[in-house]
């Protein structure tokens, strides 16, 4: 399991290296930048053809481009760097490889105003690639003044562009962009990757992405203190299905869903769950919008609930109903297009307090619990088996009284700090999906694309996470997988026909085979 760290983290690892292993800091230094030297020069063979222009800043990102500098030099390239600063006011290692730079015949010019960048225009037209030094992990504050105006021109010149550890302007700890930030084809970071390359808007700055070690230590990356990693699955393990199986040994699921007009959220919910293994399926349904359920997921079961008295919604007694049933669900999936009426949340509270099952929570069943943080953690402290919530940023804003702005700004705090207020799983889903553990451990997903971004896709995915939570798998493994598994189908399904245009059940083929693919 890849950790992703902090600015503070990765400056904790780089102290250990120097402090308690004697490695000096210019070898990390030298090490970075030989790296990143050597992607520039396999990502661009022609890279000779026309000057190279470091961008280098006052700090230690700068001094990796003055390394930078001299490996190409030394490779008969022909390099101009813009130092912003002043270069005698250089301290440590980035002093030395200044200095070194310019014994070798290196050429530097200094900006330390809006004077300094007159014909940067035509510096950048003259360019084959740029690399950007500026500020790496270490910037804190809104990019401003002639700072920005160099930054605006890069990107309008729309040269190559390599960043050094971090596309400047970018947020290291939440991928926020601070006033303005480079537009990179290629970013390449030091002995792991850092949370901003991986949180979106930040994320979509970097390209392609190189770690390049430097000699740290892996005990030291992967401290346990490290709580943030990508979801990638390699520490999971996953729960056989047994070659002798029958039906009632593979697990019960209860899906609460529909109304009239949304049944196909309910269909899709339980196609979901259907494809990732559950022996057997219930979808309880509304009596208006039960034939149209079973018309469409005909291999599920199917419980006519009452209506309300529109005929259009839950009525009440529907919990009851459920319950009266006798049957021993061991999951359940709530929520899916119930729509907005006053009886879900007495239908929930009930369920929820009846039937100590894991549960996922999506929808207008985290619709009916806007507001409701005191009652989420009343629920999750009052049964043994967990709550799972998938809400996307405009349900996540509801459920925290916030505006969405407010949620995507600091996506990996905001879900971390309600899994461990409400003590429960938290899901919020969004280009890289955030996964959050009640214990504070979170993990970023990298499957998935903007072909799910349309109706249906959330879905599916309480219908994988219900499924495989109903087959036993803890809820970790459930939850992690499940989204990775959503993700993934969806990879596949763009791999086959493009992002534009793809639905929900494109994704439903593809479902069934990763699942069993990670079996195997």
């Amino acid at each position: 399991m890849e950790k992703l760290l902090t600015s503070a983290q990765m400056r904790t690892a780089d102290r250990r290296a120097i402090e308690e292993l004697g490695l000096p800091g210019i070898v990390l230094m030298e090490n970075a930048g030989a790296g990143a030297a050597s992607v520039l020069m396999s990502r661009l063979p022609n890279w000779r053809e026309k000057p190279v222009l470091i961008l280098a800043g006052a700090g230690n990102n700068g001094g990796d481009g003055f390394v930078i500098a001299r490996r190409l030099l030394q490779e008969k390239g022909r390099v101009r760097v813009l130092l912003f600063g002043h270069g005698d006011a250089l301290t440590g290692d980035a002093r030395v490889n200044h200095q070194v730079f310019l014994r070798l015949g290196g050429q530097v010019r200094e900006v330390t105003d809006a004077g300094g960048i007159a014909g940067l225009d035509s510096l950048l037209a003259h360019a084959g690639v740029v690399v950007d030094a500026l500020f790496g992990t270490g910037l804190a504050r809104p990019v401003t003044g002639h700072i920005a105006t160099v930054i605006e021109a890069i990107n309008r010149a729309n040269r190559p562009l390599l960043a050094v550890d971090l596309p400047s302007g970018v947020c290291t700890d939440t991928g926020r962009v601070l006033g303005c930030a480079i537009r990179a084809d290629w970013t390449v970071t030091f002995a792991a990757e850092k949370l901003g390359h991986r949180l979106y808007p930040g994320a979509g700055l970097c390209g392609a992405i190189t770690v390049v070690p430097i000699g740290i230590p892996d005990a030291f990356l992967n401290d346990p203190g490290h709580d943030v990693a990508k979801n990638d699955l390699t520490d999971l393990t996953m729960p056989p299905r047994l070659p002798d199986a029958h039906k009632g040994q593979c697990g019960r699921l209860l899906i609460l869903a529909g109304s009239l007009g949304m049944e196909g959220a309910a269909i899709l919910t339980a196609l979901g769950a259907l494809r990732t293994g559950p022996g057997l399926v219930t979808v309880a349904t509304p009596l208006v919008a039960q034939p149209v359920v079973c018309a469409g997921a005909v291999e599920a079961m199917t419980l006519a609930l009452p209506n309300d008295k529109k005929n259009t919604h839950l009525g009440n007694g529907a919990a009851e109903t459920i319950l009266a049933s006798g049957v021993p669900f061991q999951a359940m999936a709530l929520g899916p297009g119930l729509g907005a009426n006053r009886w879900n949340l007495p239908t929930l509270q009930v369920l929820i307090g009846r039937l100590d099952v894991p549960a996922v929570l999506d929808a207008d069943a985290l619709n009916a619990l806007a507001g409701r943080g005191d009652d989420i953690r009343d629920m999750t402290t009052a049964r043994t088996q967990p709550l799972i919530l998938t809400p996307h940023p405009g349900e996540m804003a509801r459920l925290l009284q916030a505006s969405v702005a407010e949620v995507q700004a600091d996506r990996l705090g905001v879900a971390r700090r309600a899994a461990t207020e409400w003590q429960c799983w938290l899901v919020l889903k969004g280009a890289n999906t955030i996964i959050a553990a009640p214990d504070g451990r979170a993990w970023i997903n990298l499957t998935g694309n903007a072909g799910l971004a349309a109706g249906g896709s959330g879905d599916l995915l309480t219908g994988i996470i219900a499924g495989l939570l109903a087959q036993g798998w803890p809820a970790e493994s459930a939850t992690r997988a499940g989204v990775w598994l959503h993700g993934a189908a969806a990879d596949a399904a763009a791999s086959t026909g493009g992002m534009a245009g793809m639905v929900a059940s494109d994704l439903l083929p593809h479902i069934r085979r990763l699942r069993n693919e990670m079996d195997r």
